[in-house]
């Protein structure tokens, strides 16, 4: 038997045909259900706003559900949810009995549920609006700015966009029904506390307000509009330029009047059919009237410096900043800086602007700055002033969004969700991960996308903590293709694989890594034809991390058996350069040097370029040390030098492999007697030994006799003596060191005591 619950579990989770299929003998025998008449009504709704078509205007399903929800009000007159359901369907989509929808909403704002006085309210506005009421449209905004305060008095944002929607609608009243310019300012500035970002209202009353010679109104608004607006300027923003040029013409314009100007020019110069260079003119020409203000010099400098006049710009952007300056004009004061001076600057107190203006400067300073000034030295630096922009836009945000506290301009809930995925990612990349972690919960809490959610969990497998970072990747890897790339998805896959591994559960990364090769093998075969090299390469990339997975299990059996596995991979993917690569270690671990440098070659052919440093160390070191066991001393020497570079950038802190790297090459130089080279590098590699005070082993003694001999081949006899006594220090019954002992006391300094 059917219950009214199972029927209200239909509706919550989705099935509504199954739901409204199973009312219909439900209702049989409970004609005067009250719960089940407005289930069926609140079904056939739901139905009609999934199936509406715009182009079509087909409201009868609509009509069927507001008979049925006015079926339930001949039941039960007084039932809120019916009425507001019915009053909805009459007023924004029938249209049928406007007056009818009026007394709904009029008995529903006394209701005791504060949602649903709301929302009569706003409907009942919506209502005497189409009926020309004006006055009770006015009366009905006061009445729900008056409830939001009282509602929200400890939540701006909510306060904030509710208020600032109100008092745009106020506003447009004023302008466009009544025409009351001076109500249109009175409520302009009682509206300033809650600021929308409707450029054409803004725009009409900057316009309203030139009409009235109110210049401070109209710079205010004139300087939202030419902020706001989209990026093709419509004509009435072209009529407020001229209208504001036209009086910079005959007067001193106040500053914000001038400000927008300039601004406009900055956005719209090529639709305003304006030489840009106006920026400049304009800019200096107010420098003289507004010494100590800062706009000016921030848009002198900032056109000098898109012009690449960073010398020109630079005196600009200082002054612009000591004045108070800009987010985005200190970005641009870095940089220019360094390009001048070869130098970051020293900065001291940080311009007073918005969390939005600190992210996109933030955005700018890494995507245009860093990559064109980036050098070794500066890295830590660069990534300092990197955070340092996204801190200050976090904190801006946090304290209006937790604390109630800033600029109500800092009500952008996404803006503020991409700022903590972004900071976030560079406390990541120095380590801070606990910080990362917290920072991108809450950017997740306030705007949910996938990226973040990939953010986060990197930052929690920072920690080691494996588990609540499998499951936010997995929520990361459930959006779908229209929001995420395969490749995306298949690096996702890959790190869910990659801890689970780590956490030792090995039959659920079998599991995993099956799953995973079966829709990487499956996207090729379906999609290879469609896909572009540059994105083969981009898929490889991303299969790396599956493949070092690979690699650690098959690791835990026979290399034979690995290597019969990776040649299968090859034989599904010829240019999988992962598998190549993973040849190239087995072979190597049995001993197969032929087959190693033949792998080694094959990967990088296939990666060509692309090769990260910490891959580029594994081919040297292998293909160097395979040549050499085979004999090949000047190829090995090749790669052993090869091998330097990137092993200074992938362990700078440690120098035990860099001395490896420089005990070796010393012992091809050493064996093909090229003992200036040899000389070299064995120098190197002893004063890895002198800087990191380790202790001798054999390999130092053996590069030490190998320097020596160098030493005392290339004429440096008295150097080479020195070394061996060194040696004598720590191995004093060393027959190699005697016996080069015995055979160099000979000569001039023979009498001396060694």
């Amino acid at each position: 038997m059917t219950t009214i619950q199972d029927l209200q579990s239909l509706y919550n989770q989705g099935e509504l045909s199954k739901c409204l299929e199973s009312l219909n003998p439900f209702l049989l025998v409970n004609p005067d259900s009250i719960e089940a008449l407005l289930l069926k009504a609140k079904c056939e709704y739901q139905l009609a706003s999934q199936s509406f078509n715009t182009e079509r205007n087909d409201i009868s399903l609509y009509t069927t559900a507001y008979h049925s929800f006015e079926y339930v009000l001949k039941i039960q007159p007084t039932h809120e949810e019916a009425m507001l359901y019915a009053a909805y369907i009459n007023i924004f989509v029938t249209q049928d009995n406007l007056p009818e929808a009026q007394v709904y909403c009029d008995i529903l704002v006394l209701s005791e549920n504060e949602d649903t006085r709301l929302k009569a309210i706003g409907y009942r506005r919506q209502v005497n609006f189409m009926l020309g009421n004006m006055e009770l449209v006015l009366e009905d905004i006061e009445l729900m700015i008056s409830h939001y305060k009282a509602l929200f008095p400890d939540n701006r944002s909510i306060l904030d966009k509710e208020l600032s929607l109100l008092y745009l609608e106020k506003t447009n009243i004023y302008l466009w029904h009544k025409e009351d310019a001076l109500k249109v300012f009175q409520t302009f500035r009682e509206g300033k506390a809650y600021p929308h970002q409707n450029y054409l209202t803004h725009n009409a009353v900057a316009l309203l307000a030139l009409d009235y010679q109110r210049l401070e109104l109209a710079g205010e608004a004139a300087f939202m509009a030419f902020t706001y607006s989209d990026d093709q300027p419509n004509q009435e923003l072209i009529d407020l330029y001229h209208r504001i040029n036209g009086l910079s013409d005959k007067s001193k314009l106040n500053k914000l009047l001038v400000h927008s100007l300039i601004l406009a020019l900055r956005r719209f110069s090529k639709q305003l059919k304006a030489d840009e260079v106006e920026i400049l003119s304009l800019s200096l020409s107010y420098m003289k009237i507004y010494p100590d203000w800062d706009v000016p010099y921030h848009f002198a400098g900032t056109f000098l410096f898109d012009e690449q006049k960073y010398k020109e710009a630079l005196p600009y952007l200082k002054k612009s900043l000591e004045l108070g300056g800009m987010a985005r004009g200190l970005r641009r004061y870095i940089d220019a800086h360094f390009r001048v001076t070869g130098q970051l600057p020293n900065i001291g107190s940080l311009p007073s602007d918005s969390p939005e203006a600190y992210y996109a400067a933030g955005c700018d300073f890494y995507y245009e700055s860093i990559p064109k000034i980036w050098t070794e030295e500066l890295a830590e630096e660069l990534q300092e002033l990197k955070i340092k922009f996204y801190e200050v836009s976090y904190q801006g945000f946090y304290e209006y969004f937790y604390t109630n506290a800033g600029e109500s301009l800092a009500n952008e809930t996404h803006t503020f969700a991409m700022c903590c995925n972004n900071y976030g990612i560079a406390l990541t990349e120095i380590g801070n991960f606990e910080k990362a972690t917290e920072v991108h919960s809450i950017g997740y809490s306030l705007s949910p996308f996938w990226e973040q959610l990939n953010s986060w969990g990197t930052a929690l497998k920072g920690l080691e903590k494996y588990e609540e970072a499998i499951k936010i990747f997995e929520a990361a890897s459930a959006y779908n293709g229209d929001y995420l790339s395969f490749s995306d998805y298949l690096r996702i896959k890959a790190e869910i694989l990659d801890m689970t591994y780590k956490l030792g559960l090995d039959e659920d990364t079998y599991e995993i890594l099956d799953a995973i090769t079966k829709e990487y093998d499956s996207f090729l075969e379906l999609n290879i034809n469609e896909l572009t090299e540059d994105h083969l390469f981009e898929l490889s990339e991303q299969y790396i991390i599956i493949q070092n997975v690979r690699h650690d299990l098959l690791s835990k059996g026979s290399p034979e058996d690995a290597i019969k596995a990776w040649q299968n991979e090859l034989v599904k993917n010829p240019d999988d350069n992962s598998a190549w690569f993973m040849l190239m270690q087995e072979y190597y671990i049995i001993k197969d040097y032929n087959q190693c440098i033949a792998c080694a070659d094959n990967y990088q052919s296939v990666k060509k370029d692309a090769i990260q440093d910490t891959s580029r160390c594994k081919i040297h070191y292998m293909r160097g040390l395979s040549y050499m066991n085979l004999g090949n001393y000047e190829k090995a020497i090749v790669d052993l030098n090869a091998l330097i570079a990137p092993l200074k950038i992938v362990y700078p802190d440690n120098e035990y492999e860099l001395s490896r790297a420089y005990i070796h090459l010393a012992d091809c130089y050493f064996t093909l007697k090229k003992w200036d080279n040899c000389n070299e590098v064995a120098f190197e590699a002893i004063q890895c030994y002198i800087r990191n005070n380790w202790g001798w082993d054999d390999e130092l003694l053996k590069v030490k006799l190998q320097y020596a001999d160098a030493l005392y081949t290339t004429g440096s006899k008295s150097e080479a003596l020195e070394n061996i006594k060194n040696i004598l220090e720590a191995y004093p019954a060393n027959a190699d060191a005697l016996q080069r002992k015995k055979n160099w006391k000979t000569g001039l300094f023979s009498f001396l005591k060694f």
